[in-house]
Parts: structure tokens; sequence; C-alpha cells
């Protein structure tokens, strides 16, 4: 009788067991698929057409033995379709493996799919896909995307390491547009002012040289591009946006070169507290803006007053906030998010004026703008030049 327990227990045990082991059975191996680090989307006035990049996987875990490692880091795929779903099966065609989409890091919109109001479809196409994740960052471009797409990071970096997979790398040395996610989007088209800014790129022209001819561009922000969930509002280049840089939530660090007579005077800007102020009178809210600059002399040619360096760099602060506030105005963009700042501190009056959930803006709107630059220290050497 106890043999006969013993034997049935050492077979239900065995049983067990085989059920454990058995359960990967129907996984796919990882080197059997091909994974997906980049997409961008076109729309060409009729059709949807989307370009997808795939990487080279041994470039991301290198071996130790380089033979068997190819030097391809990127292929781009294309196909078109009259949804974004159609285009992505028609794509499935010609694929040689199984994609795999849990790697996603970037989504580029053309200008023409960002007037066209392609964003909306866009984000609910990859927002219902399970394997996605609210991590992709967000991107505006007017080159063609399949050259946006071969665009690699130089000296055999993995391809996930490229300023679009990995935007935060670069925006802590220098923080002049911050990255928008697919979350942070999500969040700010659905609150005041229902606008969000991500960057607008481009391929750099012979910025970096290597000994191949055939190297390709590399990627560089090159100003901002302004969206609501009908469409882009605003794509404006660095120059006139150079104020949105220190309006930045978490800035980092920044750049500040002086102009006319101290032009040979640059400062590297590291900590800025700002503040937005929303002021409720004759019923109508107006709002002021106060920064407190904290920077290092980074270059000086020949001795100059500390004093005047700092009321210079004032100046200069504040005509770029402006410019910018004013270059949104023409485009009726909310580009400091001021609407936002005032349904938060004084939601009874903003829903007094709100229009479409935005506060009107004005030239008056904005009422003051107070910067206090503060220099200091000279990085290794004093405030005052090295010869």
């Amino acid at each position: 009788m106890r043999n006969n327990q013993k034997r049935i227990i050492l077979f239900l045990t065995i049983l067990l067991t085989a059920c454990i082991l058995s359960g990967c059975w129907d996984t796919n191996e990882s080197e059997r698929m091909v994974y997906v680090q980049g997409i961008g989307v076109d729309y060409n006035g009729l059709k949807y057409t989307i370009y997808i990049q795939i990487v080279n996987t041994s470039l991301t875990a290198k071996s130790e033995v380089r033979g068997d490692i190819t030097s391809t880091k990127v292929v781009v795929g294309h196909a078109s379709g009259k949804t974004l779903n159609e285009a992505a099966f028609n794509l499935y065609a010609s694929i040689q493996r199984r994609l795999f989409w849990g790697h996603l890091s970037f989504i580029v919109f053309s200008e023409q799919a960002l007037k066209k109001g392609d964003i909306r479809a866009t984000i609910d196409r990859f927002d219902r896909y399970r394997e996605t994740r609210y991590s992709l960052n967000l991107y505006a471009t007017k080159e063609p995307l399949s050259e946006v797409l071969k665009s690699v990071p130089p000296l055999s970096l993995a391809p996930s390491l490229s300023k679009l997979g990995d935007p935060r790398a670069t925006y802590e040395q220098r923080s002049f547009i911050r990255p928008l996610d697919m979350r942070e989007f999500l969040i700010a088209i659905n609150e005041p002012p229902h606008e969000a800014i991500i960057p607008y790129i481009r391929l750099a022209k012979n910025t970096w040289e290597t000994e191949t001819t055939n190297s390709s561009p590399l990627i560089e922000f090159a100003g901002v591009a302004a969206l609501t969930k009908n469409g882009l509002k605003l794509m404006a280049p660095f120059k006139n946006v150079k104020g949105l840089r220190w309006m930045n939530k978490d800035f980092k660090r920044e750049e500040l070169s002086l102009t006319k007579e101290l032009s040979h005077v640059s400062l590297i800007v590291w900590k800025i507290k700002m503040k937005k102020k929303p002021i409720v009178k004759d019923g109508q809210i107006q709002f002021q803006l106060s920064l407190d600059v904290t920077a290092s002399l980074s270059e000086i040619v020949r001795p100059e007053q500390l004093t005047k360096i700092e009321k210079e760099s004032e100046k200069l602060i504040k005509a770029q906030i402006l410019a910018t506030y004013l270059e949104g105005l023409k485009h009726h963009v909310d580009i400091f998010r001021l609407s936002e700042e005032a349904y938060r501190k004084n939601v009874k009056a903003w829903k007094e004026i709100e229009q479409n959930g935005k506060v009107p803006l004005t030239k008056e709107s904005l009422q003051k703008i107070t910067v206090t630059v503060k220099v200091k220290q000279g990085e290794k050497q004093k405030l005052r030049p090295t010869i």
C-alpha cells in the first residue's frame, strides 16, 4: 500500500514538473524577431505612408567576438495605406520575420502629416497596441522621413543611443528644447491650453566628418512645433524661440553669449528658479514672470565689471523671453502655458475668462518680466581673463 502511494506521489510530481517546463513552448526566440526602433508618419493627401527603422541588435549588446557582427546598423522600410493600420499590414507583406514593437522609442511626424492632424490617428493606433509604451518620444520634421530614419550615431554606437532614441542624454548638456514623450503629450493636450510643444528636428549639414565618404548626416534639434489634437499650429526655428529654453521646468544647462560691446563674454547658465504669477484685474488675467538665474563665467577675453555682465545678461534673457512670447501670439499659441498656470492657481477666474480651454492672450497679458542673474563662479579660474 505504501509503495503504491509513493508511486502515485512520484507520478504526480513528474507530471506537475512537466507542465511547468512546457510553459514556454510557444514563445518566440529573441534572435528570430526583428526589432523596431522608430517610425515615421507621412501623408500625401491621399494615403498614409509609414516608415519603420529596424535595428541591428548585435550593436546593442556587443559580443567579444567581432567577426559575426554585421556592419549594417539600421534598415528602413516603408508602405502606404488608407489608414495607418492598413499601411502597417502592407509592410508586413514584405518583412522576413515577425516585427517586435516593444522596443519602439520614437515617432517622427512629417509637416504634412501634422497639418492633416494625423497625430490623433497615430497616437490612437500605438496607444491601443499592447507592445508599445507611453515613453515614446515625439518629433516633427520637414526632412524626408527615409533620410531621417537612416541617420545613425557615429563611432559604432548602438542605434538606441541616437539623439532620437535617447534625447535626454544631450538635454543634460544643452537644455534648448525639452523632449516630450507620449504620456506628457496626452497630459498637455488634455489640460489648458490644450497645446503641446515637441522638438522640430532636421539633418545636420556638414557638422561632423568621418574618414568614409558615405557617412550619413546626424540629427539636430532645430526648433519647436506647437500642436493641438487637431493639428499643427506653429513650426519655428531656434532663432525665433530662444526664450523658450529659459522657461523649461527641468532646465539643466545652457549657453548665453552676450552682444554688442560684451560680445567677447560667454556664460553657462546652470540653474533657474522660475515663477509664473497670474493676476486678475478688471475681469482680465495678466501674468508676471520672475526668473532667478545662476551662471558661471565660461569665456572672457578682457576685463569687465561683473555687475555690467549680469545686467546685460538680464536684458538679453528678458528680450528673448518677450520675443518668444510674441512669436507664439502670432500663431495663437500659448507657448509658455500661461493658461495652465491660471487654471491651477485661480480656476474660478479662469472659468469666467477662458475660451476653448485657453485664456485669451494679448501683448499686454504679459505684464512684467523680472530677470535676476547672479554669476557665482568662473569655472576653474577666477572671474577675470586667464591671460
